[in-house]
């Protein structure tokens, strides 16, 4: 891992370029390409006890409040408000308890930059959300499905710093609302939008912020 900083931990870290994000972006056009070829269903209504997994990617914003500072004689502060847009990537895993319902967890890996004139050591805020969530649909039996969700969990921040270490506070508190929509191009693999607004209680601060993302949804259904 490495070494302490200040009574927290610092370790090094490779930061993903670009090309981790376009190799998502392909195989979620390559899976909305399968899917047309596919044909189109007559039914798209789940079934009770029907699994399904999905992978979205977004972007977003935050907004923070008050900072964080290491232990130590000469701590080092980074303010939470010092960051704001981002992007993120999610895995999404469903479990339908009936034909109107269903319950899940999710995994979040959220990145927001540090703003334009920031002068703060970290260039980075990370954020990965652990959620279990759970989901109202309307409209189920038509192609175009509407949906709420609930969650919560935790998060493990890290802050990434310009010298390609980390920072890591400490896991904190998640709260998350959100709303979406699921066009089924077969009963088994729908196109997944969504908006959600988190709440996160990190050390010493809180922060808002809201991401919006679209992926693909696989259902397992059963024949």
């Amino acid at each position: 891992m490495g070494r302490g900083v200040d009574g927290k931990h610092r370790v090094q870290a490779r930061r993903p370029g670009s090309r981790r994000v376009l190799r998502i972006l392909g195989i979620l056009a390559f899976g909305v390409f399968l899917s047309l070829a596919a044909g189109e269903a007559k039914a798209y209504e789940q079934r009770t006890s029907t699994p399904s997994v999905g992978i979205m990617a977004g972007i977003g914003f935050m907004s923070g409040s008050d900072e964080f500072a290491t232990e130590g004689t000469t701590p080092t502060i980074i303010p939470y408000e010092a960051f704001d847009l981002g992007f993120g990537l999610g895995i999404h895993v469903r479990y339908s308890l009936d034909r109107r319902s269903a319950i899940g967890v999710s995994f979040e890996d959220l990145r927001f930059e540090r703003k334009s004139g920031e002068d703060t050591e970290a260039e980075q805020y990370q954020v990965n959300n652990f959620l279990a969530r759970y989901y109202v649909y309307f409209a189920r039996r038509e192609r175009l499905s509407r949906y709420i969700a609930a969650g919560i969990g935790f998060h493990r921040p890290s802050f990434r710093l310009d010298d390609q270490e980390n920072i890591l506070p400490g896991e904190g508190l998640t709260a998350n609302l959100g709303v979406g929509l699921e066009y089924f191009f077969t009963r088994a693999v729908a196109l997944d939008g969504a908006v959600d607004g988190y709440l996160l209680r990190p050390k010493g601060g809180s922060i808002v912020a809201a991401e919006a993302r679209i992926g693909l949804q696989l259902y397992f259904i059963r024949r």
